[in-house]
Order: C-alpha cells, then structure tokens, then sequence
C-alpha cells in the first residue's frame, strides 16, 4: 500500500485504465481538495487516515475554549493548515515531534511517518521577511525570588511556540533552540510585587552560564509602587540545542515575588 492508499495495477490486469482512473482520481483529491469544517470546540481533533490521506487542506474553526492539538496519522505526506479557531493549535502525530499555527496563520507541514515538520510558508507577517518563529512563554504562579540569590524563573505556560522551543513540564525555565535556527532574539519582562527596599536585577544565561556576547542585564532600584524590568538581545548567534533562561535577583532583605501576570513573559524570535 502506498502512503495515499492509490489503487495499482497488477501485471496483466484487464481493464487497466479504470484502476488508473481511480488512482489519478485519489491523486487529485490528495493534492487539490480540503476539509473546511474541523471543529476543536469540544476539546483536540484527531485525523482519521482517509481525511489525512485524502485533503491537502485543512481549515481549523470553531470556538475551543483554549489551545488544542490537531493530531494526524503517521502518514507521509505534505499537507496545509489554516488555523481560524481563536486559539493555537499544536500539529502532531500521537507520539512525534510537533509543529504549531497560531490563530490567523495558514502554515505549511511536512510528516516523515513521525514527526510534523514545518516548512516556511504562512500568511501572516512574521520577522526577516518570511513565517514568524518562535515562542512566548508565562509564569502559572508567582514565583519567590530569595533574597541576594539568582533564581531561575519557570514557566508553565505557553501563549505559542511554533517550534517546540519549549516545554511546561520538562527543563521548563529553557527556551531552546530547534534545528535550522541561527540567529535569535531574547527578550522579556518581569513585575515584581511591591517593595521599595533594594535593588532589582533580570539577565539571561545561555547554557547555564552568563559569560556570552551581547548578554541583555537590567539593574535597578526599587520602585515606589511596582517593579517593572524588560530587556530585548541584540541578534545572537546560536546553534541547535542552545538554551536561554531568565534569571532574577533582588536584595530587598527578605523574598519577594516575582508575579504571574500578562506583564511577565519570556520570549525567543528566530531571525534565521
């Protein structure tokens, strides 16, 4: 059996052309027809083979209460989703690695039997001219920062992540570069809680280790209300399976926290 199940002829087979009418036919509808009406409102949408095998296209809309997984056979073939739901949906197959199209983007995958890799193309306007890549990752609690200590921040929540940059439950302080990345933007932004005592500092260790080029480093005073500190890398030069993590430290006296909000994020942009 082929991988789009195309009828074949056997050696000597009467009446050949219809099998190979049947083929051209199951063919066409691989490279040309769609499937407009996946709907992850009631939780993540799973291909059967003859969607996957028969639809080039498929259209995402509904109103899912969150992010979603649109899960594939471990067939290969490339293949188009163009994602209107409101949400991010992860593309995967049951076990393989995933791509991911955000809300508004028409992105182009490719599966190996596997994984879901995932090609340039998008209709939206991402950096360096071609498909936006990379990840926004949040805090899902407050986290303590300890007096004169550098603490590690860990974020269990994802806004996106086109690339498997991240991970909520494993390493999940990392932002990590995928293959084919070389060149990348870090940036973030912390709220501290209230506290007018000290000083506050947010920098980023690449690798476990702060001696790096072009290394972003924010210090500053305690403000009289909140504490807010953001800073953006210049372009750095990586290669794939670098790490990026956000550090923070502060000598108020005492712990303080740094707070889960829309206002504290961490995020990576690959610019080649």
């Amino acid at each position: 059996m082929s991988e789009l199940d195309l009828p074949q002829i056997a050696e000597s087979q009467a009446l050949a052309y219809v099998t190979s009418n049947d083929a051209d036919a199951k063919l066409e509808s691989a490279l040309c027809d769609e499937i407009a009406d996946h709907d992850p409102s009631a939780g993540d949408v799973t291909l059967s083979d003859a969607e996957f095998r028969t639809a080039w296209h498929h259209v995402i809309g509904g109103t899912p209460a969150g992010a979603f997984n649109f899960i594939i056979p471990t067939v290969k073939r490339p293949f188009m989703i163009t994602n209107g739901s409101g949400e991010t949906a992860t593309v995967k197959t049951a076990s393989g690695a995933a791509g991911q199209v955000l809300d508004g983007e028409t992105r182009l995958f490719y599966c190996d039997g596997l994984d879901v890799l995932g090609l340039s193309d998008t209709t939206s306007e991402g950096g360096g001219g071609g498909g936006h890549a990379g990840a926004l990752v949040k805090l899902t609690a407050n986290q303590t920062i300890a007096n004169s200590t550098n603490v590690v921040l860990s974020w269990g929540g994802e806004t996106y992540d086109t690339d498997a940059y991240h991970d909520n439950s494993t390493n999940n302080s990392r932002l990590t570069v995928p293959s084919g990345v070389s060149k990348v933007i870090v940036s973030g932004q912390a709220r501290w809680d209230s506290n007018t005592s000290g000083t506050r500092e947010i920098l980023v260790w690449k690798n476990g280790s702060s001696a790096y080029e072009g290394r972003p480093f924010q210090h500053m005073g305690a403000q009289t209300y909140l504490t807010m500190q953001s800073f953006v890398s210049p372009v750095l030069a990586v290669s794939p399976g670098d790490y990026f993590e956000m550090v923070a430290w502060q000598d108020s006296g005492g712990s303080i926290n740094i707070e889960s909000n829309v206002a504290t994020w961490f995020s990576i942009q690959a610019m080649e």
